[in-house]
């Protein structure tokens, strides 16, 4: 339990004279602000890849079916790197392997824009995935460690620079597409502006600061950290269903004209980074488990308006319930992660993030089976369901 005032348990680590030289040197807030910028460059990442996705439907003519295999190219390679990720944090210093894996990705966007052939195309965003899964995994691993120096929460605030990196590339990007650039300006602009954040990365905390435990070898995932893991797979399986469904929910169940069916979107979207720039302070204030429970009550009232209400408002309404109920469960559970009792920092993470990543891969896909069988509202509430029931888990983020 985090109680006003400072953090317990490993959280300690901070007061270390060892680490307080450390932080000296170039001084804690230099280190939570180029934190916040690395989590904004995930956010251009992850936004970018999914303009480009679109594009690459037309310029390969694929249905929407050959489309979901290509994407699904993707998610196999995030969740596939996931326990080499968590040796290389541990090997290499979650700071290299977050430069490391940002460095891939600047490379990476360009060809993703220009790939000659649906075959390469497909094997480039499994690179991708692999490396945005690496790069999730370092960059969680490294926040925690920022975390832990400074005494005090701040996940929740790192993911809201993430969901504001996200926003700052389609305002980018419409701008681009309106003075009649192409998608392959928008990887330009968008590589160019990680790379010059980039340079920021030397206010990072080495690997001699790593302070937080790791294993160099393969570990299975104790019960502690597959509860947390769990917890992140409802939290993303939401996330993909908000994100591919919402607006298909209101423009074909609430009958919305399609330029307002996207305000559900939006709104989850927009409420999701409200609440992670609020979090931080409340976890501190309340507790984390009291942020989660409160979260999940929202997110399941949020599920319950936008589905048991046939109005498009309520629907829109309801969507950004769920954003602002869910945008804490993920930063809750990552720095949790870190902390796990009887298992090291670096495998602990990963192996969350990854059962993550496969809620974020699967959830759309079951969402579609069951919308097949009963109907799209029926799909969100199993959804609804599914973080319901990480209300009683909410123990495992203290």
């Amino acid at each position: 339990m985090v109680r006003k005032g400072g953090l317990s348990g490993p959280f300690l680590l901070a007061g270390l004279p060892g680490f307080r030289r450390r932080d000296n040197h170039i001084g804690m807030n230099g280190k939570l602000w180029t934190m916040r910028l690395v989590f904004g460059m995930a956010g251009v990442g992850i936004l970018v890849w999914a303009i480009i996705i679109p594009y690459a439907k037309i310029r390969f003519q694929l249905s929407d079916g050959e489309l979901g295999l290509v994407l699904l190219a993707g998610g196999v390679g995030g969740v596939a790197v996931m326990p080499f990720a968590g040796m290389a944090v541990a090997r290499f210093g979650s700071r290299t392997c977050t430069v490391a894996a940002t460095l891939l990705m600047c490379l990476l966007l360009p060809i993703l824009g220009v790939a000659p052939s649906v075959y390469s195309f497909t094997l480039l965003l499994f690179i991708y995935g692999a490396t945005f899964g690496t790069l999730d995994v370092a960059m969680n691993a490294q926040g925690a460690v920022v975390e832990a120096l400074s005494g005090k929460l701040h996940m929740s605030r790192f993911h809201a620079c993430y969901s504001l990196g996200m926003l700052a590339v389609a305002l980018v990007a419409s701008l681009t597409l309106k003075l009649g650039g192409t998608v392959e300006t928008i990887c330009l602009i968008c590589t160019v502006g990680v790379l010059l954040g980039l340079t920021q990365s030397f206010r990072l905390v080495p690997k001699s600061g790593d302070a937080l435990p790791a294993g160099r070898h393969f570990a299975w995932p104790n019960r502690h950290a597959l509860i947390l893991g769990l917890c992140c797979f409802a939290a993303f399986m939401t996330e993909g269903a908000a994100t591919d469904w919402s607006t298909i929910f209101l423009r074909f169940s609430r009958h919305m004209p399609i330029d307002s069916a996207t305000f559900g979107y939006a709104a989850f979207a927009v409420m999701t980074t409200l609440a992670r720039l609020t979090g931080d302070r409340l976890a501190m204030r309340l507790g984390q488990p009291a942020v989660m429970r409160m979260g999940v009550v929202v997110a399941v009232a949020g599920f319950a308006l936008a589905v048991g209400v046939d109005s498009g408002v309520a629907g829109v309404v309801g969507f950004g319930l769920v954003g602002f109920g869910t945008g804490n469960i993920a930063p809750l559970v990552f720095s949790a992660a870190a902390r796990v009792p009887g298992m090291a920092a670096n495998h602990a993470m990963s192996a969350v993030v990854g059962i993550g990543y496969a809620g974020f891969l699967t959830g759309p896909v079951m969402n579609g089976f069951v919308a097949n069988h009963s109907g799209l509202g029926s799909a969100f509430l199993v959804d609804a369901l599914l973080v319901g029931l990480t209300f009683f888990a909410a123990r495992s983020v203290a």
